[in-house]
């Protein structure tokens, strides 16, 4: 290949340097990684697309006389290529060969082995295989990035000119993990308590009276029709029928007003048995030649 693929790396890529035969589209001489990867298109779920680009960005985040450098994959722009130095170019490679695996389909294209020796990376990595075992088709990019940033922190820290993109990757990895294990399991708000029910107020209708009369006019016969129409939308389950007059006779006239009233509620569709009727007199309530019909809960 053109590109010298670092002994560091051998462990992990020697198997991945079989894709030339894969991808045969210049027979893996010069550039043809690169050629290959600029031609690749990614097959596969929504995390294998994801982790594509975030491989594939990574390999060009170099830059190499043919492939111009772009914008570093990490936020602080610390990954960069430093001049001809074969071991930058073989992680270059490394990467985009990666990108060209998940580009083929292949599902086994894990995070990067952690140094023997290391604890702390070791201890990320299962960390990480967990929240991709459960986050690969709940949060697919979320999951692609973190893995992208793991490889980063692990592999460019191999080389001393890259550690200080190893550390940005490291920050950055952080974040992702914390992403992904967000949205593979989200905080759920808690419910709303529910609003308390309102107080239903009663409501109210007057019907007035001729004097001296317990006869029903067509307007009074409205202001029935509307109380019932009322009744039916507020669901008012008692309806009180109060009769009024300016005799004092409370047993007598306003009663049969209020007699009136209910025979009327009945013959537009109230039920008999949630009316109350009842008469007042001139000496128990102020108010003269009316019946009063109030909606109750």
């Amino acid at each position: 290949m053109g590109r010298a693929v670092a002994s560091s790396f051998r462990p992990r890529f020697a198997a991945l340097l079989g894709l030339c035969a894969a991808f045969s589209l210049s027979g893996c001489i010069g550039n043809s990684v690169f050629d290959d990867l600029n031609a690749a298109q990614p097959v596969g779920s929504p995390f294998q697309e994801a982790l594509f680009k975030d491989y594939a960005f990574l390999a060009r985040s170099f830059g190499t006389d043919s492939e111009p450098s772009g914008q570093a994959f990490d936020a602080e722009g610390a990954v960069s290529i430093t001049g001809a130095d074969n071991t930058v170019s073989g992680l270059a490679d490394a990467y985009a060969l990666k990108a060209l695996a998940v580009a083929k389909g292949d599902e086994d294209v894990l995070p990067e082995p952690a140094p023997d020796t290391d604890v702390d990376a070791e201890s990320v990595r299962l960390e990480l295989l967990r929240d991709l075992a459960d986050g690969r088709d709940k949060a697919p990019e979320d999951a692609a990035r973190a893995q992208a940033d793991f490889d980063c922190w692990v592999m460019n820290r191999r080389v001393d000119s890259l550690a200080a993109a190893s550390r940005a990757c490291r920050r950055s990895l952080t974040a992702s993990l914390a992403k992904l294990e967000h949205g593979s399991n989200p905080v759920q708000a808690p419910a709303p308590a529910p609003a308390p029910a309102p107080v239903a107020q009663p409501v109210t209708f007057t019907v007035t009276f001729a004097s001296r009369s317990a006869r029903l006019s067509p307007d009074q016969l409205s202001v029935i029709g509307d109380a019932i129409n009322a009744a039916r939308q507020g669901r008012q389950s008692h309806i009180s029928v109060v009769g009024h007059s300016d005799t004092g006779e409370a047993g007598q006239l306003s009663l049969k007003r209020a007699d009136a009233v209910e025979k009327a509620l009945i013959a537009q569709g109230a039920r008999a048995d949630a009316i109350s009727v009842s008469g007042a007199g001139k000496d128990e309530e102020p108010r003269n030649r009316v019946v009063v019909i109030s909606l109750l809960p």
